[in-house]
């Protein structure tokens, strides 16, 4: 059994704030930034398109309603316009693309990684499982049937967003299906003021959750970080208007935007690609060799040869489940105006 070499490509980077035309532009840039340095796969961070709903950390339900608003109005749906573009990207950069993005599918948000392979057909999407605390006023959960590890020519294909990396049975759905190469996805990255309980996901977290499921799913896992950017103070906190908001942002923590803090991890959790500063938006690249993951799995896997089924096991139910189910034929009790006239 041979594995592939790959050359993978994690996006340090801020999005155009609530503007998903500008914010696609920037990620087909980015797409083809490591095209043109021969990456093979391109992963985004948390909520990429078109930005982190940051106002459910910074007021009442209500101050936020009308970003609430606007974010619906810029959540990527199937087979717009945007949707192509990043198609098209991919397909002109022969890469494999992983995107988060706020996705509408009628009044519902969900929080999407949409999977794209390098001819630029949609692969499929992952839906995150259960958002965390306020994020439930902005996006809908998941359910098993977005739970998939896509198997392509380049691996064994999958991820998670940011507080999924928590939970172990999600990290179970993906080690179950032999995943190889792990994209995560994580908002901005800070350090918490001393003795402060941070609201937002700081820096030795994210990064030792993100290298333990490296470790645990025995896979290489690409560490994308979103950044702050100016314009989502000049959004939410009217400029400088209201420094107490500020105090609200990840940024107002140590009162510097930025927070980028992209990596890419080996089956071991070392460190293996570049970095850049953390206020520089681009791309970190590596080379993973997949011959690593079979060598991790033959020393232990816990959900195949090392199993012990009879003692603990798991079910994943993959059933697309819908709170409102149609059954039989809706008659048809239309009368025309010709046929009413002649009743």
């Amino acid at each position: 059994m041979i594995f592939p070499t790959v050359k993978v490509a994690a996006v340090q980077a801020a999005p155009v704030f609530l503007n998903l035309k500008a914010s696609v532009e920037k990620a087909c840039a980015l797409i083809d930034e490591a095209g043109r340095n021969g990456a093979e796969l391109i992963d985004f961070p948390e909520a990429f398109l078109p930005g982190y709903p940051w106002w459910i950390w910074m007021g009442a339900p209500s101050f936020g309603h009308k970003f609430l608003m606007k974010l619906h109005q810029n959540a990527l749906t199937y087979g717009s316009p945007e949707m192509r573009q990043i198609s098209e990207a991919a397909r002109r950069n022969n890469i494999f693309v992983c995107i988060s993005a706020t996705e509408a599918d009628g009044t519902t948000l969900y929080l999407t990684q949409f999977w794209f392979d390098n001819k630029g057909n949609l692969m499929g999407k992952h839906r995150k499982m259960s958002p965390p605390g306020c994020e439930k006023i902005i996006w809908a959960c998941g359910n098993g049937s977005t739970m998939q590890v896509f198997d392509t020519k380049i691996g064994k294909i999958g991820g998670l967003q940011c507080g999924e990396h928590l939970n172990p049975m999600n990290l179970s759905c993906l080690l179950g299906q032999g995943e190889q190469i792990h994209c995560a996805g994580w908002p901005p990255m800070h350090t918490p003021r001393e003795g402060q309980m941070p609201l937002f996901s700081p820096y030795d977290m994210s990064r030792t959750a993100t290298r333990y499921a490296a470790m645990g799913l025995r896979a290489f896992a690409l560490y994308s970080t979103q950044m702050m950017a100016q314009d989502v103070i000049d959004m939410l906190c009217d400029g400088t208007g209201h420094p107490e908001y500020i105090e609200c942002l990840p940024n107002g923590v140590d009162g510097t935007l930025g927070g980028g803090r992209a990596a890419v991890f080996n089956v071991a959790g070392d460190c293996i690609s570049n970095s850049l500063p953390h206020d520089v938006e681009g791309c970190v690249y590596a080379e993973c060799d997949l011959m690593e993951t079979l060598g991790r799995r033959l020393v232990m896997d816990p959900l195949d040869k090392d199993a012990r089924p009879f003692a603990l096991r798991m079910t994943l139910d993959r059933t697309d489940y819908k709170a409102m189910n149609f059954e039989g034929v809706q008659p048809d009790n239309s009368v025309s105006y010709e046929n009413i006239q002649n009743l």
